[in-house]
């Protein structure tokens, strides 16, 4: 039975063009009403009160029809019909019981069923309270100038006051928490979608390296933590893979796109808790080694080289092996990193022309 509920209450409208939202916090404000109603019908009606439960009957079937308009795909034509619905019932049970009836309350529950279901900006909003607030000074003006037309009485006052004190609040509570998780789930989808962006704009999405941009923005970084001596030294070096033309040319770029994501895999495993590593460009990795000297990042490079001739790279059948050569830079924080990165840069190069699979320091 609950389930059942919850799918005629949740179920979305089939307008493109209108919002689920709205029409479910109006689905609940409507059967909130009908449940209160139902109370006050019962509870004068044991009472013996037959004509106080008589006026709760069109009011409960006002409330039927204003959750019925919400499955009519017209959003606002459902919006204006429960707001006339609950200012009619208000002036009504104000004009026939008078002050201590307190169905004057609900307009605080018309104000936060308004703004939670508005679209418009801030004037319509302040407006909307404005024509609320004035609307229950009138009724308390009327209320002073005029007598009721029906007499409550002490029990059927004190009736009305729990009742509609535990429904006002129980009104205001469901249509808060339907209108803030909503707009929780916009926020947290928000936060996820610009994580996403700046994960877009970080990671090269071949290999799930950082790309250029993020390894300049870690380098800048180190540099700074080297003036807050938070850093003692870097090492960066730059990889180059050997002869990967030939294997874009013999085998495909299906092949070579493998080679570089095989490869990004083994500096992630290898290299990881010793430093940060990026795609440079093309077939070009660049390595930054915090807190580590020249010998030191020479000795991890070293091992990783080691293992980059020990692998095999199965593609097609075939058993693909591949070398790089390094070029190795110690930052002496008195030059720039560009002048670092263009030494290291250097070095490579220096290293292809001597044989390749090899590192330069």
């Amino acid at each position: 039975m609950f389930q059942y509920w919850k799918e005629i209450i949740f179920r979305d409208v089939e307008n493109e063009n209108e919002t689920k939202k709205v029409s479910v916090i109006l689905r609940l404000n409507a059967i909130t009403m009908c449940i209160y109603f139902l109370c006050l019908f019962c509870a004068f009606f044991l009472l013996g009160r037959r004509w106080l439960a008589a006026w709760c009957v069109p009011c409960f079937c006002a409330f039927s029809g204003a959750f019925y308009t919400t499955y009519l795909n017209k959003t606002k034509l459902a919006v204006v019909v429960s707001h006339i619905i609950m200012v009619c019932w208000v002036v009504g049970f104000v004009w026939e019981f008078g002050w201590d009836c307190g169905a004057q309350h609900f307009i605080f529950v018309l104000v936060v069923l308004s703004f939670t279901v508005c679209y418009k900006g801030i004037v319509w909003k302040t407006a909307i309270g404005g024509l609320a607030c004035a609307l229950r000074l009138l009724l308390y003006v009327y209320t002073l100038l005029y007598e009721p037309n029906s007499f409550l009485g002490a029990g059927p006052s004190v009736v009305f006051q729990v009742i509609n004190t535990t429904f006002i609040f129980v009104n205001i509570s469901v249509i808060l928490m339907v209108f803030t998780k909503d707009s929780q789930e916009m926020e947290q989808k928000l936060i996820q979608y610009n994580e996403k962006l700046h994960r877009l704009a970080s990671i090269d999405p071949l290999t799930g390296l950082w790309n250029r941009r993020s390894m300049n923005g870690h380098l800048e970084k180190v540099a700074e933590d080297y003036r807050k001596r938070k850093v003692s030294c870097l090492s960066v070096a730059i990889g180059d893979i050997d002869y990967f033309k030939k294997v874009n040319d013999t085998y495909g770029h299906e092949c070579g796109d493998l080679v570089l994501k095989s490869l990004a895999s083994l500096f992630r495993e290898h290299l990881g808790k010793y430093g940060e590593v990026s795609r440079w460009g093309g077939e070009e990795f660049l390595f930054a080694f915090s807190n580590r000297n020249g010998k030191e990042a020479l000795r991890l490079l070293e091992e990783v080289r080691e293992q980059i001739k020990q692998m095999e790279i199965a593609y097609q059948g075939k058993r693909i092996k591949v070398t790089m050569t390094f070029g190795l830079s110690e930052y002496d924080f008195q030059n720039s990193m560009d002048d670092m990165i263009s030494d290291a840069d250097r070095k490579l190069y220096q290293g292809k022309e001597s044989g390749r699979d090899r590192i330069v320091c």
